[in-house]
């Protein structure tokens, strides 16, 4: 078995290729990835394929040749399609319980070993402050007494002080300023926008002034022809011919 990377971030996996290693076909993409919850090990993978993925098979890990950025596996065309065995969980989303009874936080994600498919540490958000300012925190596997279909229950000690997930607080700052950066560029690009529609309509008022200006003086040139007209007397008659003689 040829492992370029030993230990893996679980959601590192999804959506990658997944490849017949005796046919070189692509037989779909990695869509689910499923533990034995009482050894802690990883045993196998759903792979979806077809029209929006609506098709799942499931392969075990130990059919797993090769992961790198590709996953080969071994396919025997004589034996049956494998199922998914019952035990089969997969945690993400659990509820994080402490033995004392307080809610810790929410598994999001795990770190396995590829070679033996062995969880090393999950990982999980906090729900307290740390959650919100700091990411994500490594759950040993040691740690963690009970694991349910819902929830998992770990010891006090294990999650009081908990050990930052290195990736956590280093990538949400990352964001963080890509997010600003671009928030930036495009409040530039908004106020940009605003100060060529502010001369456009600027424009147009100045040329509707000017148009009103030109009626406005063309009406008073007007009214005031109409008064001279008015105020002039009116042409005396020409007398009869009969006062003339």
């Amino acid at each position: 078995m040829t492992r370029s990377q030993q230990i893996v971030r679980r959601s590192e996996l999804l959506n990658r290729r997944t490849i017949d290693r005796r046919t070189a076909e692509e037989v779909g993409r990695v869509d689910r990835l499923w533990l034995d919850a009482d050894s802690g090990r990883a045993i196998g993978f759903t792979c979806k394929s077809g029209l929006l993925g609506t098709k799942k098979t499931w392969f075990a890990w130990a059919q797993v040749d090769t992961v790198g950025e590709n996953v080969f596996v071994t396919i025997n065309p004589e034996l049956p399609p494998l199922h998914q065995p019952e035990q089969a969980v997969c945690p993400i989303g659990l509820e994080v319980l402490t033995d004392s009874g307080n809610k810790a936080g929410t598994v999001v994600d795990y770190l396995f070993d590829v070679q033996t498919g062995s969880v090393t540490n999950y990982l999980f958000k906090s729900s307290g402050w740390r959650g919100v300012l700091d990411g994500i925190y490594l759950l040993p596997v040691g740690a963690i007494s009970t694991m349910g279909s819902k929830r998992a229950i770990v010891s006090e000690a294990a999650v009081s002080e908990p050990v930052q997930y290195a990736e956590g607080l280093h990538k949400k700052v990352g964001l963080v300023a890509e997010f600003l950066h671009e928030d930036f560029d495009k409040t530039l690009q908004n106020v940009a926008d605003v100060k060529r529609g502010a001369q456009n309509l600027a424009d147009k008022l100045q040329d509707k002034a000017l148009e009103v200006r030109d009626v406005a003086q063309e009406k008073v040139a007007e009214l005031k022809r109409q008064r001279q007209e008015s105020a002039s007397p009116p042409p005396t008659p020409d007398p009869p011919e009969s006062d003339l003689l």
